[in-house]
């Protein structure tokens, strides 16, 4: 067997520079998506605090004081679709820079982390990062799990808990944010573009649980805030 036929069979090995360069790709994309659907949020809700009390009135005089009640928070639901909207689009034009493995052509995108660390692909287990291990499979799947459990319990709950502390203080007394009312949205806001962007990058479903809780608070903030 000649040389230039052992090259040919050869397995094909990807480098840790292809794997950051696709990386960092599909990050970027990600937060262009995100900040064009807060952007697109935004500009909805100074479309509806433009015409919100007069629809309210409308409401009021046409159907019912409960109507009229409820309608704030259902003016308010269409911007998260438009935010998952945007992470959607983001997410279908970050597999431009999918990571495909070489020997069975698996998307490799969502896994990168746990790709670089033990070098080899985790649908057919064949090493294609060139290097030796860091990690076996087993020991970075204990890790990863520990790692994201501190993530979702501590981190994603801040933002839905101090939004509902900061509405309840704004119950008691109405003008604690008279100087900032904008603080009785923000935590929602945040929240929810940080459990978007992470359920969008993972399709964890741990993670939902947190977005629709800053959900819910964003939607009370602004309703508190108009």
């Amino acid at each position: 067997m000649s040389f230039g036929m052992r090259l040919n069979q050869q397995p094909v090995m990807l480098s840790t520079a292809d794997i950051n360069d696709l990386s960092k790709k599909r990050m970027w994309t990600m937060v262009l998506a995100a900040s064009v659907g807060v952007a697109v949020m935004l500009a909805y809700f100074a479309v509806v605090a433009a015409w919100r009390d007069s629809l309210v009135a409308a409401a009021r005089q046409n159907f019912s004081e409960t109507t009229a009640d409820i309608l704030p928070f259902v003016l308010i639901l269409p911007s998260v679709g438009f935010f998952l909207t945007a992470l959607i689009w983001g997410e279908h034009r970050s597999k431009r820079y999918a990571l495909m493995c070489p020997n069975c052509n698996t998307d490799l995108s969502r896994s990168m982390k746990r790709l670089a660390a033990t070098r080899c692909c985790n649908s057919c287990g064949k090493q294609i990062v060139e290097g030796s291990r860091t990690h076996g499979p087993g020991v970075f799947a204990r890790r990863s799990r520990i790692e994201q459990r501190k993530f979702l319990v501590y981190w994603f709950w801040i933002w839905p808990i101090s939004g509902s502390l900061m509405l309840g203080y704004h119950w008691l007394s109405p003008i604690g944010f008279e100087d900032c009312p904008q603080m009785l949205f923000m935590p929602g806001l945040i929240g929810t573009a940080a459990t978007g962007w992470a359920f969008a990058r993972t399709l964890d479903k741990r993670y939902l649980p947190q977005f629709v809780g800053s959900a819910v608070v964003l939607c009370m903030g602004f309703n508190a805030f108009w």
